[in-house]
């Protein structure tokens, strides 16, 4: 039985935690119910919506008026966690022009399939290879991340098939590939099993639930999985070099309590190395959502803090160890509210978090943050803002605000008040220059 000892601390206000160490910036304008977010190796974001559409943001917020990828008349999102889900982009792109998705089907069941892109690398083709088509038993449970790992492989998460308690037992069943972590070989014909693989088809570990969001960590290749509780517990998963054949468990735990022992192996489980419970205090809890390990720069001393968020509380939290036996949870409130359900990296580490009500926001460091607001006695807040924005001044300035394309859009001459009423704007990134100091980006909600 390999299980950690777990430390969990719950702090939401205190002298010091990472509630006060990050805050969210907006970042582009509001997306139709975004799931995914990826980078294909460049500056661009690729935003996943439900209905089938994947979009570009770019760097400066601004988005594509025409999707990179339209599969809409192929995807079903008659039940609430249906829908295209995933996406992955080869790990050559676009030397090796392919990228992967995740959707389920007109009949509902899960499909991965291969896409190229276009003579234009802002435009895929829509003709698709259709590599692996999984029946789904129910609506529910049909997790839906892919990622590549370490080893060139395309990782694909499988949830055990819905309805409630995983009636069928079909995350213990090697018979099955629901509940699963699966891994498959694309640079071999349509795709092949790679030779390790421990049961000889697609099955790279077994005894997950509903593992909605996982990730690779950067640095070391570390797997991180994310899996959805069923009645009361939440859990994070985490296993070094990422072994073959691993159990996490499921349905003979939730978490690392028993649930239903019938079928179960007698040993060889591998168990969270952090919990929650949906009652632990605060808001209810209900739905976990995995993320990244940060291995950026801009975010202060939280290199190799993994970042994670619950659909319901609205919190976000980050789980932390020194040496993998005492691990430290948080679960904070963020500055805004989001019912999260993706969280994103860009080609340089930095991580972004999605609301299924259509936000994406980038996860900033706080106190860098509150430096760039105050610049030589020159005060700018709140930011991001909703309809005013207050800039305290010791002495009259000229103030300026440009769009995104650079444009100046608003001027101000020998400004001394405290408030500038903004509410003309539509929501968005801008640019204000107090006349004397630097240039601040600041962000319309």
């Amino acid at each position: 039985m390999n299980k950690f000892k777990l430390l969990i601390l719950i702090i939401l206000f205190s002298n010091f935690s990472f509630s006060q160490s990050v805050i969210l910036e907006s970042f582009g304008p509001s997306f139709s119910s975004p799931v995914e977010i990826k980078n294909a190796g460049d500056e661009r974001l690729f935003v996943v919506e439900k209905s089938g559409k994947i979009k570009i943001l770019n760097p400066d917020g601004s988005v594509n008026s025409t999707p990179f990828l339209d599969i809409e008349d192929r995807v079903s999102t008659n039940a609430n966690e249906r829908g295209l889900l995933g996406l992955a982009f080869h790990p050559n792109y676009p030397e090796n022009p392919f990228f992967f998705v995740n959707y389920t089907n007109n009949s509902g069941d899960t499909t991965i399939s291969k896409f190229s892109v276009s003579t234009d690398e802002n435009i895929a083709n829509e003709s698709e290879t259709v590599l692996l088509v999984i029946n789904q038993p129910y609506g529910n449970h049909n997790g839906g991340c892919i990622n590549f790992g370490p080893d060139g492989n395309l990782y694909i998460g499988m949830g055990d098939g819905g309805s409630g308690g995983d009636p069928q037992n079909y995350s213990q069943s090697t018979g099955s590939l629901l509940g699963k972590m699966l891994r498959i070989n694309v640079n071999s014909g349509a795709y092949s099993i790679p030779e390790n693989n421990p049961y000889g088809d697609e099955i790279w570990s077994v005894g997950l639930r509903n593992p909605w969001k996982f990730s690779f960590d950067s640095e070391n290749g570390n797997l991180w999985i994310a899996d959805v509780g069923q009645n009361e517990f939440e859990e994070i998963n985490m296993v070094e070099n990422n072994p073959a054949n691993v159990n996490y468990g499921w349905r003979c735990y939730e978490g690392d309590e028993p649930y239903n022992m019938s079928g179960c192996p007698d040993n060889g489980l591998t168990f969270p190395v952090a919990t929650y419970s949906h009652y632990n205090s605060g808001d209810f809890k209900c739905s976990i959502t995995g993320g990244y390990v940060y291995r950026g720069n801009q975010i202060s001393g939280l290199n190799g803090v993994y970042f994670f968020a619950d659909y319901c509380s609205g919190e976000i939290g980050m789980l932390s160890t020194e040496d993998n036996s005492n691990w430290e949870m948080n679960l904070t409130f963020p500055n805004i509210n989001g019912s999260w359900v993706s969280f994103g990296e860009d080609i340089s580490g930095e991580l972004y978090i999605v609301s299924i009500n259509g936000g994406i926001y980038k996860i900033i460091d706080a106190a860098l943050s509150q430096n760039e607001l105050t610049l030589n006695n020159v005060i700018i807040y709140p930011n991001p803002f909703d309809e005013f924005i207050n800039i305290n001044l010791q002495e009259t300035a000229d103030i300026k605000i440009y769009d995104s394309f650079g444009k100046k859009i608003i001027q101000i001459d020998d400004f001394k008040g405290t408030q500038v009423d903004l509410r003309n704007l539509i929501r968005g990134i801008y640019f204000i220059k107090v006349d004397g100091y630097q240039i601040k980006k600041i962000i319309k909600k």
